[in-house]
């Protein structure tokens, strides 16, 4: 556990969320909330200093673990830890040849600058051609490839901070900015990452899974929850509807080679009604562009028709290889692997790879989807978290 015992601050920058705007004020207000939920736990104050966001661990904080912490939250560009002093070059000077003095033989480090208040007598460049000067009177290499070390100065009207450790941050929108979003949730890989991309443009998710069972036995549907809680790191709240699919397995018996297609358009009218009660327009899946039967152009153009909501599909140009990378970096991997009846798996043989609208349309009014899915949303379990 390392501690802040020097004192040390932790800027926030929010990258694109400074080109909102008009809008910038509320997608930076969302990132203050997120965070201070996020850190809630933690011993330090938040605040806001024009071009980002300060956070101020008390001595005894631990900042490994505010880092960690950190990377999870939406909406963040970059973060650092930061010593403040005055925003003179005299001040600057003293405080970077401290932090510089650390540096051991054959260090290599590389200074960069930006002045975010243009009023000071001195830019940016003039910053680093001082501090290359006192660089090369304390014996440190200085270069812009094959550094050590990335000392940074950043100066704004009333202080300047200097850092020599910086993380990328997740990146994206504040979670709950760009409101909510239904996510089909299956058992597999692929669900779970789109829910991901969900978060990172800003929409807070509601869960909807259709399970095989003939009823909503919280033992068996284990799996399902743990991949939800573990998305929670990246947004601690969520809403799922677990729904049992058992009436739509018993009336496409007959469905034939177009099962496939006639499951994925009940799940999607399904939530299309749960997105008009959670007031949401956006549905999420993990579809992938020609990864199986139900995934060809034709069959999702098939399945989408009559949809009230924008089907968003994250993931439709990406190969399964990368889908696995980012599954296995934001942790639901291992978890997706687990033995699980998804009701996805339960499939027609040898299922068609061009089942036309006209098709959809008239098995959908034989088998009476719609009301089929305004009585499974009626049945679901939900889950509040």
């Amino acid at each position: 556990m390392r501690k802040n015992d020097n004192g040390a601050v932790i800027s926030v920058r929010f990258g694109e969320l400074w080109l909102r705007g008009r809008n910038r004020g509320r997608f930076i207000k969302a990132l203050m909330r997120n965070l201070s939920e996020r850190l809630m736990k933690e011993d330090l104050e938040i605040s806001r200093e024009y071009d980002r966001i300060l956070i101020s661990p008390e001595k005894a904080a631990n900042l490994e673990r505010i880092m960690a912490k950190l990377s999870t939250v939406f909406g963040i560009s970059r973060f650092e830890v930061a010593h403040a002093t005055a925003p003179d070059m005299k001040s600057i000077k003293k405080l970077s040849s401290e932090l510089m003095s650390g540096a051991g033989k054959g260090h290599v480090l590389r200074i960069q600058s930006h002045r975010s208040y243009k009023q000071h007598k001195f830019n940016s460049v003039d910053i680093v051609s001082e501090l290359l000067k006192t660089a090369k009177k304390m014996g440190i290499d200085v270069s812009n490839k094959d550094y050590d070390t990335d000392l940074s100065v950043n100066v704004t009207k009333d202080r300047a901070f200097i850092s020599t450790q910086r993380q990328k941050g997740a990146g994206g929108l504040p979670v709950g900015s760009g409101g909510k979003a239904i996510v089909l949730l299956s058992g597999g890989i692929d669900s779970p990452v789109a829910a991901w991309y969900a978060m990172k443009r800003g929409m807070s998710p509601v869960y909807v899974h259709f399970h095989g069972f003939p009823n909503n036995n919280a033992k068996e549907l284990k799996k399902i929850k743990a991949l939800a809680d573990r998305l929670s790191e990246y947004y601690p709240h969520y809403r799922m509807y677990i729904i049992p699919a058992s009436q739509f397995q018993v009336s496409a018996l007959s469905a034939g080679r177009s099962e496939t297609v006639l499951l994925k358009h009940f799940m999607l009218l399904a939530a299309d009604r749960i997105a008009e009660i959670e007031g949401s327009h956006m549905i999420y899946t993990g579809d992938c562009l020609g990864q199986v039967s139900s995934q060809t152009p034709q069959n999702l153009l098939s399945e989408g028709q009559g949809i009230r909501c924008a089907v968003a599909r994250p993931l439709i140009g990406f190969d399964k290889e990368e889908i696995i990378g980012i599954a296995k970096r934001i942790g639901t991997y291992e978890m997706s692997l687990q033995p699980y009846h998804d009701v996805c798996s339960i499939n027609a043989r040898n299922p068609s790879t061009d089942v036309s609208e006209e098709l959809i349309k008239v098995m959908a009014k034989k088998m009476k989807l719609d009301g089929m899915a305004a009585k499974a949303v009626k049945s679901a379990k939900i889950i509040d978290a």
